[in-house]
């Protein structure tokens, strides 16, 4: 049962990976490498929100996209936990270290191979050959927090320009949420629980 788990959680892993890779916030203490534009204090203030979330040791984060719902577990350094629902069905990836485990349904295995171990404040440090232009937007509420939001338009050379709505907590100064659209349609992130004692253990 294990091959035929691996491809159904490797069509789904891929498009959260993608997903990541576009959209995370969770850099390092400030994407350095990028030119930023715009509103200089609304510039200011997300590069804020990128280096406090570049010191929390752990968080929740929440994907909606075609019609499915991603959730992740980040224990920094090396512990990650990813949850896919697709109607009834569930998936859930655990990364402890180098070792994976898949889990579907009543199946659960530790894969064979050893995984690279992912560090999300990676995901998104931008090479000197992008811009993000930055524009204060107005107050919102997200799920009960308020939040600020600023619109991002992202380039990078060679790239398709990404255009996101980006949602920081006001009393935490923590992300909150992202807003964009992509080739296969609106997606959200989420992002709570910071420095929230999440255990990732084995789930076999």
């Amino acid at each position: 049962m294990f091959p035929s788990v691996s491809r159904a959680v490797g069509r789904a892993a891929a498009l959260a990976v993608t997903i990541l890779l576009l959209a995370s916030p969770t850099a390092a203490a400030a994407p350095a490498g990028a030119t930023f534009k715009g509103d200089p204090q609304a510039s200011s203030e997300l590069q804020a929100a990128y280096a406090k979330f570049g010191n929390a040791k752990s968080y929740r984060v929440r994907m909606t996209a075609e019609g499915q719902t991603t959730t992740m577990e980040f224990v920094l350094p090396d512990r990650f936990r990813m949850v896919i629902r697709s109607g009834s069905d569930a998936t859930e990836i655990t990364n402890i270290g180098p070792d994976q485990w898949i889990k579907s349904g009543s199946t659960c295995a530790k894969s064979p191979v050893k995984a690279p171990v992912a560090n999300p404040r990676e995901y998104i440090e931008h090479s000197s050959d992008t811009t993000i232009t930055v524009t204060k937007g107005g107050r919102e509420t997200v799920e009960g927090t308020a939040t600020q939001t600023y619109m991002l338009v992202v380039e990078k050379r060679g790239s398709p320009t990404i255009q996101q709505k980006f949602h920081v907590a006001v009393g935490t100064g923590y992300p909150r949420r992202i807003e964009m659209q992509t080739s296969r349609g609106p997606l959200t992130i989420d992002y709570f629980d910071f420095d929230a004692a999440i255990r990732i253990d084995p789930p076999c």
